[in-house]
C-alpha cells in the first residue's frame, strides 16, 4: 500500500514527553477565564492514566475528527505507543504526517484556552471541548490560521493552524503532534493525563462546510 513508506518517517517524529504515572482525580468544573491562565512550561510531559468510563462513553458521543485535512481515521498511524528517548519514555500522543502547510481542523467544538511556543512543541494550540472535560494539544504548526486567538470559540473542523516542523519535529519530517488530555486540574491544564485519541477518531479531516462525501483526500506525502 502507498502509505507504508511512512512508517520510517513516523518512527523519527518526536514531540512532548510524559511524566510518571498518577491517578485521577475527582473532577471539579471550574471556570477559569484564560487570562488567568498561567503559562505552560517549555516541556511538561503528562501522566498517563485510564480512562474513565463515563470519559469513554463522552469521547464517542463527541465523534472527533482527525485533525489534519484530508486524513482518514484509518490512516492515522498508531503512534501513541511508541518508544521516546531510547525507551525512557512512550509518546502518548499521535504524530499524523502531511505535507508541510497542510490545514490543521479543530478535532472538536470548544474554545482556544492558549497559543504558545515552546521547546518541544515549537507553535502549539491548547484547546478544549464544549465541557471542558478534555484538552486538545496541536503541535509543530508552521503558523496559526488568520484570526486564531486565546479565548476564541472554535468549531469543529475549523482551520486553526497548519502543518509544519517547528520544535523539536525532524525538519523533513513535516507532521502534526495531537494530544489528547483530560483536564483534571484547571490550573494546570497542560499537565492532564493522556489518553489514546484513535478509538474516538471517527470523522474524517475536512474543514466545516465541506462535504464529508465530496471532500478531497489527498495521497500520503511522499518523503
Amino acid at each position: 500500500m502507498r502509505w507504508l513508506h511512512l512508517l520510517p518517517a513516523l518512527a523519527v517524529a518526536t514531540a512532548a514527553c510524559s511524566p510518571a504515572i498518577r491517578p485521577l482525580g475527582p473532577i471539579t468544573p471550574v471556570r477559569v477565564h484564560e487570562s488567568e491562565l498561567p503559562e505552560p512550561p517549555a516541556e511538561s510531559p503528562p501522566p498517563a492514566a485510564p480512562l474513565a468510563f463515563s470519559d469513554e462513553e463522552y469521547l464517542r458521543a463527541r465523534s472527533l475528527m482527525v485533525p489534519v485535512d484530508g486524513v482518514r481515521p484509518e490512516k492515522v498511524a498508531d503512534t501513541y505507543w511508541q518508544d521516546r528517548d531510547g525507551g525512557a519514555r512512550t509518546h502518548q500522543a499521535l504524530d499524523i504526517l502531511a505535507a508541510r502547510g497542510t490545514p490543521v481542523l479543530s478535532a472538536d467544538s470548544g474554545t482556544v484556552l492558549r497559543l504558545t511556543k515552546n521547546t518541544l512543541g515549537g507553535i502549539t494550540i491548547y484547546a478544549t471541548d464544549p465541557e471542558r472535560r478534555f484538552v486538545f494539544y496541536y503541535a509543530h504548526l508552521d503558523h496559526y490560521a488568520k484570526g486564531l486567538y486565546e479565548g476564541k470559540l472554535i468549531a469543529q473542523g475549523e482551520v486553526i493552524g497548519y502543518v509544519g516542523t517547528t520544535g523539536n519535529a525532524p525538519k523533513n519530517t513535516p507532521h502534526l503532534h495531537f494530544q489528547v488530555m483530560r483536564l483534571v486540574d484547571v490550573r494546570q491544564w497542560w499537565n492532564g493525563p493522556p489518553v489514546d485519541p484513535r478509538p474516538f477518531l471517527t470523522q474524517l479531516g475536512a474543514p466545516a462546510g465541506t462535504s464529508r462525501s465530496t471532500a478531497v483526500v489527498p495521497d500520503p506525502p511522499r518523503r
